[in-house]
């Protein structure tokens, strides 16, 4: 088996052999003829590297590993073009991409709902998990790809990335601009670095870039509405 689909902007022919992948990526099929970027496929060694040493390492069907395995190659030559794995949530606002970085559990996801239900005409989910970033005449880009974490939160589409908001857990709301150097460290946990020199290289040059291209923020939120009422009122008030 074998299709194209289209991934921030590169044709990507993925030599599969489970169906879950082409069921997966439904929504950014090429035609079968177009011509690839990039042609990826899965080998046994691959599957056992995702099956033992992955981010979910456990007993998965063959189907699942293969999808990892494909998305960490091409994570790991997009660097190379000018593109990278950001782990992380990425909404449109009113036409401003804005991405949400936290840590395991501290609760990106249920920020990226707290906007999605408070600005419903306003706020699209472009990726609630593992969007691609993508520099194209020096603008950074988040796009959705079929790679989008449990909830499945994703469309094929992109947005221009403007703010980069770290996110933590506290009692009490509050949000602070925050320089790049303060951002540096929390951004180099939540994006994939390949274990090629060249490509990590790359990839850690492209983090240092999108914190030259965006505003970053500090969130400090619960879980309530108002959270996002004052991360919306800080990150829109203030001059781009």
């Amino acid at each position: 088996m074998a299709f194209v689909c289209s991934l921030a902007g590169f044709a990507v022919r993925i030599d599969n052999r489970f169906p879950h992948l082409l069921r997966q990526c439904g929504d950014y099929l090429l035609p079968d003829d177009a011509p690839a970027d990039y042609v990826i496929s899965v080998t046994d060694d691959d599957l056992a590297y995702e099956r033992d040493h992955g981010e979910t390492a456990g007993r998965f069907s063959g189907g699942y590993l293969e999808s990892l395995a494909v998305y960490r190659k091409l994570a790991s030559a997009i660097p190379l073009r000018d593109a990278f794995l950001l782990h992380g949530s990425v909404i449109d606002c009113a036409g401003r991409g804005i991405a949400f970085l936290a840590r395991s559990g501290v609760g990106k996801t249920t920020h990226t709902l707290l906007w999605k239900n408070e600005y419903p005409s306003d706020v699209t989910v472009i990726n609630g998990d593992k969007p691609l970033i993508r520099f194209e005449d020096g603008v950074p880009y988040a796009y959705g790809t079929p790679w989008a974490g449990k909830e499945g939160m994703q469309i094929n589409g992109r947005t221009e990335l403007s703010d980069v908001c770290f996110i933590t857990r506290g009692e009490e709301n509050s949000c602070r601009e925050i320089t790049p150097g303060e951002a540096a460290a929390p951004l180099l946990g939540q994006i994939y670095i390949p274990r090629e020199a060249e490509a990590a290289a790359k990839a850690l040059s492209l983090a240092d870039r999108l914190l030259k291209c965006c505003r970053v923020w500090e969130i400090v939120c619960n879980m309530d509405p108002e959270a996002a009422h004052t991360a919306h009122d800080s990150v829109f008030g203030g001059k781009k």
